[in-house]
């Protein structure tokens, strides 16, 4: 008896775990959805300021605003944060 429920004790431990690591699938899906908007407005404002579109530019001023967004940063700041993050990485002005 006591091994069945140290078994499960383990089970509810591990599954608790696992709930709190995995993303939810609609949070996943709406994440791909703000990264897909987000990767043309990005393309779309470096075509208007005459610069060159490199991807992994766009991929990493969008993986900040998700991340930025993730961590309940409103949509301008997260923007603006994005942007002067990625004017110093990719030496910008």
């Amino acid at each position: 008896m006591k091994r069945f429920k140290f078994l499960i004790a383990i089970f509810y431990i591990l599954f608790f775990m696992e709930s709190f690591n995995n993303k939810s699938f609609a949070e996943i899906k709406t994440n791909s959805i703000i990264n897909f908007f987000c990767l043309e407005n990005v393309k779309s404002e470096m075509i208007k300021a005459n610069l060159n579109y490199e991807k992994s530019f766009g991929i990493d001023v969008c993986n900040c605003y998700i991340k930025n967004l993730s961590k309940n940063i409103s949509h301008e700041k997260s923007i603006s944060n994005c942007k002067i993050e990625a004017s110093k990485k990719y030496n910008l002005k």
